[in-house]
């Protein structure tokens, strides 16, 4: 994750500003990060300049949500009781940045075992076969392959958006799909030939007026919350608050 979406969750006026960390191994608050040194500096110029300068002037900043405020001046395209939808062209945002910057930390997630705040190593996300043009296509050698479809959601919730979580496989779907939380902003990456056709329909990049969904996101975090706390140690300064 970029290091500006740390600095968005510190708070400066509290005595230990640092956010929280949870891990499979602990839950406390630190400065640490998910970090390790993996590309040349010319290919993290290229994902900074295609993907996560865009994000980052969008999400929640921790004092202003950009992207929920533009949406909420905004038309919807079609709704329902659960959530309502926005066309990406017609409210004025580059939705491909934001499939490219998902793609980009999921590709990261894929290739390298990431060191882990508190101990430990990340577990590697499985591309298949669509590691390789996804790496192409976050070159600039190719476009978005056929089998990789995006579907970009903006959180209403406060705990979606005020926290943030790398990628995780998410679980009870028939194709490989995964997740990710970026302040505010939720990205649901199918991949392979077996994906349902609504996932084509939706996605961000694909579909004729580039949608934005607008839901409560919370059943998103839950789980991946969950599945980490059931062996998180909560530290003792937590505990005391």
């Amino acid at each position: 994750m970029p290091a500006a979406m740390y600095d968005h969750i510190r708070k400066p006026s509290a005595k230990n500003p640092n956010p929280v960390i949870v891990t499979q191994r602990v839950t406390a608050t630190t400065s640490k990060q998910v970090t390790n040194h993996l590309l040349c500096a010319a290919c993290e110029d290229l994902f900074n300049k295609r993907g996560e300068m865009e994000i980052l002037k969008w999400v929640w900043n921790g004092e202003r949500f950009p992207l929920a405020d533009r949406l909420a001046a905004a038309r919807p395209h079609s709704t329902s009781q659960e959530f309502l939808v926005y066309s990406g062209t017609d409210i004025g945002i580059d939705t491909e940045k934001f499939a490219y910057f998902a793609l980009s930390v999921l590709w990261r997630a894929a290739v390298h075992q990431w060191d882990l705040p508190f101990g430990g190593k990340s577990t590697v996300m499985d591309l298949g076969e669509l590691q390789e043009p996804i790496r192409l296509y976050l070159l600039g050698k190719s476009h978005m392959p056929e089998d990789v479809a995006i579907l970009l959601t903006v959180c209403i919730d406060p705990a979606s958006i005020g926290s943030f979580y790398t990628p995780s496989r998410i679980p009870n779907i028939p194709s490989r799909a995964f997740g990710l939380l970026t302040l505010g902003v939720n990205f649901m990456v199918h991949l392979g030939r077996e994906m349902a056709d609504s996932a084509r329909r939706v996605c961000c990049v694909k579909s004729p007026e580039r949608l934005v969904v607008l839901r409560n996101c919370e059943d998103k975090l839950i789980g991946p919350y969950a599945d980490l706390m059931k062996t998180s140690k909560v530290s003792r300064a937590l505990q005391q608050r």
